[in-house]
């Protein structure tokens, strides 16, 4: 065998060679391409064990804290009933269930709006000053004193006045009366409903029975004949007329008198004594409204409450009027009330009584104002029916005597009672009006009043003085058994513009509270014109209007707690406008 080796042979080896070569490199390669991608599993491999190994650690500290309590973990019964609502509620609703929870989402709606509008009416709505059925001036918004504070009176006091101040007072006071007259009341165990006849007798008592098993005892005085049997004083005054051709210029002023004859009444007692009850009841109170029992009979009063610190300032008021109309003849008349004939002095709350603020006033006023003395008008006719039972105000018997002082005063003439048309109605009084008490609700009493005969026209006009309507003076066919002083010129807030048949040519202005305008009917024969002016229903300077109204008589009439509150501090502010 030969140990040479061709060119042939050589590539051949070469060739075999070189695809070793690309074969070990291939080798080689993918080698190194298993290393890398073993190496970033294990990497991978590392970061999960330790991630392990840390939530290992995490779960086993957890496990260290100590369980849950089995009230821990217990499912709440709220959350069960909640569920199990909501279970409910996506269950589909009947025709049925949607109509009820409609109807009850309106009704929720309508409580809602209905309630929320009447919450913002008593806030925002005015607040009345004066009831018109109850004829007297509501509460004011107390004055804060320390003193009131720390006794509790300024709370006390702050929540009267919004209950006695609610808008529309009035109606529904009216509406309450009426709902609790269907359902009625009991007495010492008697069921009373309907109406009860009020039953005047001379007798201590009368038996009035009902539906009931028991007898109920009403007791009222008997009325006493005022209209043939009323006393009458004659006296003769001269009076001075500017008119040439009237009659009063040279006649003298006749008022006739004879005395009293009546059963009640055999002579005039002309000492006054203030009337007294130690055993007197006090069935129901509220601010100055109280209703009591003394003896038999129930009776129905607003306490005395003036405040004498503004006694000055009253009297300064009527002086500067006079200084306002120098050629007038101007007149105060503080009108004695109930309280001063009839409460007993032990109810009384006030230092003062309004008979001695009434001195107080007259005692302070100039000696150009003529004062008319009610205690001595009506003091020898004190056992006549003059005052209400159960009202503040005074029957128009008592109005008669106290203008026919004034008229005496004035030198003008004053008609009998005989020249009146008598005229008896049932009445409520004010007490009932403004308490709603219901053991006054069949306390009924007789109103008497007297309608003069003389021809006159009566106009009414707004608070600006602007003409509304001609009406008659004593609407008779208005009467409200529960509003009956309204019988008098409709109501307080009309001016009114009376034109008499009187030629005499003296006119008179009245300025006043509600309580003269009994006595404007009386004075119809007495004056040619009259002009009457409720000074809480005015917006002009009465002083100046007396002036255009060419005024020859200024009558400043009201009571003595009126004067020394709120209207007397009006009548100065409508002499300053």
């Amino acid at each position: 065998m030969s140990d040479h080796i061709d060119d042939k042979e050589l590539e051949e080896l070469n060739e075999i060679y070189r695809r070793k070569m690309e074969a070990q490199k291939s080798h080689e390669s993918k080698k190194a391409k298993h290393e890398k991608s073993d190496k970033i599993v294990k990497n991978e491999n590392t970061h999960s064990e330790k991630g392990l190994n840390e939530k290992k650690a995490e779960i086993s500290a957890k496990s260290e804290k100590p369980a849950k309590t089995e009230k821990q973990i217990k499912v709440k019964p709220e959350k069960q009933d909640k569920e199990e609502k909501a279970q409910q509620e996506s269950k589909p609703l009947t025709d049925d269930e949607r109509k009820k929870k409609l109807a009850l989402r309106i009704n929720i709606g309508v409580c809602t709006v209905f309630f929320a509008v009447v919450a913002v009416g008593l806030l925002v709505l005015p607040r009345p000053t004066i009831s018109e059925s109850e004829k007297r001036n509501l509460a004011t918004f107390p004055e804060f004193t320390w003193d009131a504070y720390w006794s509790g009176k300024y709370t006390e006091d702050i929540s009267y006045f919004f209950n006695d101040t609610v808008p529309f007072r009035d109606t529904f006071k009216s509406i309450g009366a009426g709902f609790r007259s269907l359902f009625g009341f009991t007495v010492d165990g008697a069921e009373i409903k309907g109406t009860v006849s009020q039953v005047n007798s001379g007798a201590s008592q009368t038996e009035v029975t009902t539906a009931s098993t028991k007898p109920i005892v009403i007791v009222t005085p008997a009325p006493s004949d005022t209209s043939s049997n009323a006393p009458e004083s004659k006296d003769e005054t001269s009076s001075k007329d500017n008119s040439n051709d009237s009659k009063a210029d040279t006649s003298k002023a006749e008022t006739s008198s004879k005395p009293d004859e009546s059963s009640n009444s055999s002579k005039p007692e002309n000492v006054y004594k203030a009337p007294s009850d130690p055993d007197a009841q006090v069935l129901y109170e509220e601010g100055s409204q109280l209703v009591y029992q003394s003896g038999d009979t129930i009776y129905g009063a607003q306490l005395y409450n003036g405040n004498r610190d503004n006694a000055e300032d009253y009297a300064n008021t009527l002086n500067t009027l006079k200084k306002l109309l120098p050629d007038t003849n101007v007149y105060s008349m503080l009108a004695l009330t109930q309280n001063t004939f009839i409460t007993p002095a032990e109810l009384e709350k006030t230092k003062y009584t309004e008979l001695s603020d009434s001195e107080y006033i007259s005692n302070m006023l100039s000696k150009d104002i003529k004062v008319i003395d009610t205690m001595k008008a009506l003091l020898p006719h004190q056992k006549e029916n003059l005052f209400f039972l159960r009202d503040c105000h005074w029957q128009q018997l008592g109005a008669y005597y106290a203008a026919q002082s004034f008229a005496k005063s004035a030198g003008v003439n004053f008609a009998k009672l005989s020249d009146y048309d008598k005229y008896e109605e049932d009445c409520l009084g004010s007490v009932y009006a403004a308490t709603q008490y219901e053991g006054l609700m069949y306390e009924g009493e007789t109103f008497t009043y007297y309608v003069p005969k003389n021809e006159y026209t009566t106009e009414y006009y707004n608070e600006d003085y602007e003409f509304q309507f001609e009406y008659p003076l004593m609407p008779r066919s208005d009467y409200n058994t529960t509003a009956f002083y309204s019988l008098f010129m409709v109501a307080d807030s009309y001016i009114k513009h009376i034109t008499t048949d009187v030629k005499n040519d003296r006119v008179l202005v009245v300025l006043k509270d509600d309580y003269p305008s009994a006595m404007i009917p009386c004075l119809t024969s007495s004056f040619s014109e009259i002009y009457v002016i409720d000074v809480r229903y005015c917006n002009f300077n009465v002083a100046d209007f007396c002036v255009e109204k060419g005024a020859t008589d200024v009558l400043v009439g009201m009571t003595t707690e009126n004067a020394l509150g709120e209207i007397g501090d009006t009548l100065s502010y409508l002499l300053n406008i």
